[in-house]
């Protein structure tokens, strides 16, 4: 992200546990490879936010996710949002 002159992040998930070993390690030296990554890339950045979002309220996103979950079609692009997935 900092290498795309991304400066201000917010990050929404729907995983509070997620977001809790995100927040409860800020020393970069967990015992997790991807929680360590994750806080590398985001000492590069200004400013960043982690926030919760509902599932429910995030339904876009959940279903591009389950497409690249249950399919693995390369690139695809959605002129407009799928209806229902």
């Amino acid at each position: 992200m900092a290498d795309r002159c991304f400066q201000n992040v917010l990050i929404q998930t729907d995983s509070i546990e997620a977001i809790k070993d995100i927040m409860e390690d800020d020393t970069g030296i967990s015992n997790s490879t991807i929680i360590r990554r994750i806080h590398q890339t985001l000492k590069k950045l200004e400013q960043w936010k982690i926030q919760h979002v509902p599932k429910g309220n995030n339904l876009i996103a959940d279903s591009l996710a389950k497409i690249v979950c249950i399919r693995s079609l390369g690139l695809r692009l959605f002129v407009d949002r799928p209806l229902r997935i």
